[in-house]
């Protein structure tokens, strides 16, 4: 699979996920807390989380300093997370939600998302 037909989706999607955490670091900050108490919610979540970098990583698993590492990087951070739900114990799950739902965590994630999403977009459509 082609690195620009990946990017292309990928870098749009965490631009717009970085803005979102820039402009309603609130929202997310209750639906987080949400999530710590929903867990049919999470669940769905995080198996699209694993299905998607399981998919990622089975056709792009690409270690070279571009847009390639960034869209190795987010297939395996998917596998990773929808790895921990479903292995991890019920309480690490909902401490580690409590302790990132906080609207400083949020912003930082949306800086850096929106960030990325930007670059590689850029590379994608722009460069």
């Amino acid at each position: 699979m082609d690195n620009v037909f990946l990017g292309g989706i990928i870098g749009p999607l965490l631009l717009i996920m970085g803005l979102s955490h820039l402009l309603y670091a609130k929202v997310w900050v209750k639906l987080m807390k949400d999530m710590a108490q929903n867990h049919t919610a999470t669940f769905i979540g995080m198996a699209l989380a694993l299905i998607l970098g399981l998919a990622i990583i089975q056709v792009h698993n690409v270690w070279e300093w571009s847009v390639n590492v960034i869209i190795t990087i987010f297939g395996w951070g998917a596998f990773i997370k929808g790895l921990f739900y479903f292995l991890a114990p019920g309480a690490w799950i909902k401490s580690s939600i409590k302790t990132l739902a906080k609207p400083e965590f949020i912003m930082a994630c949306g800086v850096i998302t929106a960030v990325l999403g930007g670059w590689m977009s850029y590379l994608v459509y722009l460069a």
